[in-house]
């Protein structure tokens, strides 16, 4: 069998510990993101990736630590959508010292972590989280920091061989001679816009100039950490210091002169090595969709939590190799989704599943310590969402709706919402907060007779045949097939009949008249699955005509004789 992209990482990452720290060795893997706003759908990425292949790993009996870094030591470099203007004035200064801009939390970082963290434990993903603004203040890297201050000529020597040089306005040995990788907060404003003016390395002080308000002051490293190194060095730092052996990141961060290769030199300097290494593509939010001002407009964890079930959303991550860019669809793409996880549940459930169908479940549905949330009693989410739309939420007749179409559901029985869940929730949330007006269905009032009588007649006599077969197929399949059987029927064909051009087009010109008939438009949701959403007796009454019009239309017939 073919090896998928978790597979072939994990193997990399147990050779490579095999032989650098021996087979009873704890292997690390490290994710990090940092907290400058909402954090979305492409940062979960980097997190999924580490938590999959650490499972894998895990499965075949290694002790794996996942640490994930919140770097909430670093600068607010702009203010994102949706947060004041005036935070602006807390540029330069570290995610953990900002307030939150809506009073909730002890500061901005904390706001956009909890908030991620959470949707993490939903999904299973549970690493041990150290937030670097903790992690620089408690001292953990005063050695490595001086260290790198130590060896500044030789870490400005690797940077320099890929920088590009225009624009410099100061030559090499100048900007040399000034170089430093360590960058303090200015005591006074609390910015990064400083700069190291000396360092004595018998006592670890230091004395800097700020930029921003002219401060001059100096500390020692031995009595406190106010700053961090630069990104390119802290890396590599913190990969010899919690002895990474994988790590991935944005594609970016692998090209020439990126982080990653830049930090395979720097490393070195460290006594380390770099660990191994994947770039991952882009995710991002597809589809047309309304978002409502509650749900925001942001593709979080959280907002797509709120649409999806947690064993979908890994799903979509494990099945998509590491380099290959996806979107998730928050418009009609995700009623396709649920209805190719379903197709997929029912394989495995048939023991019909290949043997990578049916790895991909095993990764989404389960960690090796716990089950993952997902629908066990699945109703097909168009249906779901149909109903909901149809019904305007109305509960009870949702699940009374839902309930004739189960066939495992006895007569008089209504199945519980409990049952329903994850979906249920789902679905309604979808409905209220991503569903665009323009795509809301609405139910006509009566039989439209002016519409009618401008079809042609083979889709009136269709519509005549569904109209009184409607009492004995009165479930989701038999309507299906009923509805592309008809067609055939009143052109005299056989209901095996293979579609042809001629038929296809027949069906939609079938298809654009129910939907004229019943809402008023020549599209809509799958007409089964509104018929089964208005109910029986509503049906009946926009697909037949009233006695008078029946009876009207038969005197003009004998007029014309």
């Amino acid at each position: 069998m073919k090896a998928d992209w978790v597979t072939k990482v994990a193997d990399r990452v147990e050779a490579s510990v095999r032989q650098r720290k021996g087979e009873d060795a704890t292997i690390v893997c490290a994710s990090g993101i940092s907290p400058s706003g909402p954090i979305h759908l492409g940062n979960l990425r980097e997190p999924m990736t580490v938590h999959l292949v650490a499972e894998e790993l895990r499965g075949r009996g290694w002790k794996v630590d996942h640490i994930h870094s919140w770097d909430d030591y670093d600068r607010l470099r702009k203010v994102p959508a949706g947060t004041p203007a005036d935070f602006a004035q807390y540029i330069g200064m570290p995610y953990a010292d900002i307030p939150d801009p809506f009073g909730e939390y002890d500061s901005y970082a904390t706001r956009y972590i909890s908030d991620f963290a959470a949707g993490l434990d939903r999904l299973g993903v549970h690493p041990r989280f150290v937030r670097q603004s903790e992690a620089y203040r408690r001292g953990d890297y005063v050695e490595q920091i001086k260290q790198a201050i130590r060896q500044r000529f030789e870490i400005f020597d690797i940077l320099a061989e890929y920088q590009n040089l225009e624009g410099q306005k100061e030559s090499v040995e100048d900007r040399r001679a000034a170089y430093y990788p360590f960058k303090t907060y200015c005591e006074n404003c609390h910015k990064d816009m400083t700069h190291l003016t000396s360092y004595r390395d018998e006592d670890a002080s230091f004395t800097y100039v700020c930029d921003n308000c002219g401060h001059e002051s100096g500390y020692s490293l031995n009595d406190k950490v106010d700053g961090k190194l630069a990104w390119k060095i802290d890396w590599p730092m913190r990969w010899s210091y919690e002895q990474v052996d994988f790590e991935p990141g944005g594609e970016d961060h692998s090209s020439p002169g990126s982080s990653y290769t830049v930090g395979q030199r720097i490393v070195q300097l460290y006594n380390w090595k770099a660990p191994q290494f994947i770039g991952y593509a882009f995710v991002g939010m597809g589809g047309r969709s309304k978002i409502s001002s509650s749900a925001g407009t942001t593709a979080t964890v959280t907002s797509a939590l709120n649409i999806i079930e947690p064993a979908i959303l890994r799903w979509l991550y494990a099945r998509r190799a590491n380099n290959q860019a996806f979107e998730i669809d928050y418009g009609q793409g995700l009623l396709r989704l649920y209805e190719e996880w379903d197709a997929l549940v029912r394989q495995i459930a048939k023991g019909a599943a290949n043997e990578s169908n049916q790895r991909l479940f095993e990764r989404a549905t389960r960690t090796v310590s716990e089950e993952i949330l997902y629908t066990h009693h699945p109703v097909p989410f168009p249906l779901l969402t149909s109903v909901i739309d149809v019904t305007q939420a109305n509960e009870e007749q949702v699940l009374r709706i839902i309930s004739q179409t189960l066939p495992e559901v006895a007569d008089g029985q209504v199945v519980l919402r409990e049952q329903l869940e994850p979906r249920f929730t789902c679905a309604l949330n979808w409905v209220n907060n991503y569903l665009p007006d323009d795509e809301r269905t609405q139910i006509g009032e009566h039989f439209n007779s002016e519409a009618f009588a401008q079809f042609v007649e083979m889709d009136q006599a269709s519509i005549r045949m569904l109209a009184e077969r409607l009492d004995t197929s009165w479930n989701l399949h038999d309507l299906t097939s009923l509805m592309y059987s008809i067609p055939k029927i009143v052109r005299g064909m056989d209901i095996d009949t293979p579609p042809n051009d001629e038929l296809k087009q027949a069906q939609r010109s079938f298809f654009v008249a129910l939907y004229t008939l019943i809402c008023g438009k020549d599209t809509g949701p799958r007409i089964p699955t509104l018929l089964l959403s208005i109910g029986l007796e509503r049906a009946k009454q926009l697909l037949t005509p009233s006695v008078d019009e029946a009876n009207e239309k038969k005197d003009q017939e004998m007029t014309i004789q």
